[in-house]
């Protein structure tokens, strides 16, 4: 039996080596690395993207299009219609055998400086940053992927499973949220605000400096007038609530 169990595994140690070789020799030069992107679109007030686990960019500047620049292991699959840019990965099957360092992988939207309706993200494994976006609403959900909102002056929901959360408020918008299972979140809010902070968890705390010691369960707490709502529910983490540097 075990000389049976041994000519099996060098059997199948040959083909092995034999099917890397036969790879490798007929594969498509096409895809001998990464799929790259640098696509430039007119203004739309909707943005929309559904990816896999490509790192997310999205940075405001001061041109005239919408510019997509990614490099991915397959193609992306971008559409523009009804005032909607849709950013997912291809259905197109690819080999990418050879794609070279996944660290290199990442999707970036650069958005000219205006006023934009939606911006949803919705990604598996990816981080997801976003810095000075104007937006009236930002939905923004991972799986695993960390989430950073820098500079923020929109309505944002942001929920992960077990990533961490950094929500930086330049102005605080009523409503907003951060939902995270495992992961860890922090808020930060320019000083004098008027919030009123929901909080509620499992098994997780709320730290900050902004009302005495550390809190568990479900919490409330109202400062400065308390008008505008900042909604937070962690399972198991930490939050932390701060003044923003600079403030």
């Amino acid at each position: 039996m075990e000389k049976k169990v041994n000519v099996f595994l060098a059997v199948t140690a040959v083909l092995t080596m034999i099917f890397g070789c036969f790879a490798y020799y007929f594969r498509n030069a096409e895809h001998d690395s990464a799929q790259t992107g640098d696509i430039a679109f007119p203004m739309c007030e909707y943005i929309n993207i559904e990816i896999l686990r490509l790192d997310v960019e999205i940075i405001p500047y001061d041109g005239k299009n919408i510019r997509v620049a990614y490099k991915n292991e397959v193609p992306l699959a971008l559409e523009l219609g009804d005032n909607r840019l849709t950013i997912r990965e291809s259905e197109e099957f690819v080999i990418s055998l050879f794609a070279g360092s996944e660290a290199e992988f990442g999707l970036y939207l650069y958005l000219p400086e205006e006023k934009y309706r939606e911006i949803t993200v919705y990604t598996g494994g990816g981080n997801v940053s976003v810095r000075g976006a104007d937006c009236e609403k930002m939905t923004i959900i991972t799986n695993s992927g960390d989430i950073s909102v820098e500079d923020n002056a929109s309505l944002v929901n942001l929920v992960t499973s077990t990533g961490n959360i950094l929500l930086d408020f330049a102005e605080v918008v009523h409503d907003s949220s951060v939902q995270s299972r495992s992961g860890n979140a922090d808020i930060l809010i320019p000083e004098d605000s008027s919030v009123v902070l929901e909080f509620e968890t499992d098994t997780g705390e709320c730290v900050t400096e902004l009302f005495n010691g550390n809190v568990y369960g479900s919490y409330k707490y109202s400062f400065n007038g308390g008008r505008r709502s900042i909604f937070a529910s962690l399972e198991s983490g930490t939050l932390t609530i701060g003044e923003r540097d600079g403030a």
